[in-house]
């Protein structure tokens, strides 16, 4: 072989080592970022503990109120019958609104025929707290979501938000009118706080005509302004905790965010499990 043809296939040799280095080195960076996209939060010692700690008092809130959880039978999405047969079963949800990898426990109860309310509970780390969250003050049962089998039913979606420490609940319900709310709240030190609720009525006014109000915080705002205000709301939705609905929705595009299968809400039976896990 002369110089030249050496020389030659020397350079092919060290280009060819350069080129599989480089793939291999692209590789590894490709799999770091991988890596990083995929890999979840770590979880401490001690909130390992904590979850295990708060699961055992969530089992005994629930057992606690087996017969009231049990009682809410028209749970429901559009086109299952209730009035003679049991909904869907899956009153209660757990989901982690303050980010402390410790989820908070949401359920409804049922002491009333026809009427279920929400309780939302926290873990303070020795016990489990139900939380005060205001905005649905019934004059009966203090501030609660609460779904009637009544009119034109309850239809609801409690959901947590894309911001830190946000939990939203929105609710509809009416009979001659359609009556639908937007609860935003912010979880601090244990606490619920309301910031924001939202408000539409649609029906008739007195003389007949089409009334189309939207408020915020108690207040009247312009059609477009609270329209607006309806959608950002929808649009910071991550996921959804627990809902019922008797009835297509489909001018309010919350519905179409989540599927029913999708949502965290469990039966009781999936729910006494889960919280036994060790």
């Amino acid at each position: 072989m002369n110089t030249k043809m050496k020389l030659r296939s020397a350079i092919a040799i060290l280009l060819s080592a350069l080129l599989v280095l480089s793939i291999v080195g692209c590789s590894k960076k490709s799999t770091k970022k991988e890596e990083k996209k995929t890999s979840k939060p770590k979880v401490t010692e001690k909130q390992e503990k904590n979850r295990k700690a708060a699961y055992s008092v969530y089992k005994n809130v629930i057992e606690q109120n087996a017969t009231a959880i049990k009682a809410y039978s028209w749970q429901t999405v559009p086109g299952k019958e209730t009035y003679n047969t049991r909904g869907i079963d899956r009153p209660i949800s757990l989901c982690d609104i303050d980010g402390d990898k410790i989820p908070e426990l949401f359920f409804f109860t049922s002491q009333n025929q026809g009427i279920a309310r929400l309780h939302i509970y926290t873990f303070n780390g020795k016990e489990a707290v139900e939380l005060s969250y205001a905005g649905f003050d019934d004059g009966v049962n203090g501030s609660k979501l609460s779904d009637i089998m009544a009119g034109a039913g309850t239809s609801y979606v409690v959901y947590k938000g894309k911001e830190s420490n946000t939990l939203y609940i929105y609710d509809s319900n009416g009979d001659d009118y359609m009556q639908y709310n937007i609860h935003r709240y912010v979880m601090k030190n244990s606490k619920l706080e309301l910031v924001e609720i939202l408000s539409n009525r649609v029906g008739q006014d007195d003389s007949g005509n089409t009334s189309d109000i939207y408020k915020r915080n108690g207040k009247t705002v312009p059609g477009a302004q609270g329209a607006k205000s309806f959608t950002t709301s929808f649009a910071q939705f991550d996921k959804a905790i627990i809902f019922s609905t008797y009835r297509e929705e489909n001018n309010v595009s919350l519905w179409k965010k989540f599927s029913f299968d999708g949502a965290l809400c469990i039966s009781y039976d999936q729910a006494i499990a889960k919280l036994s896990e060790k």
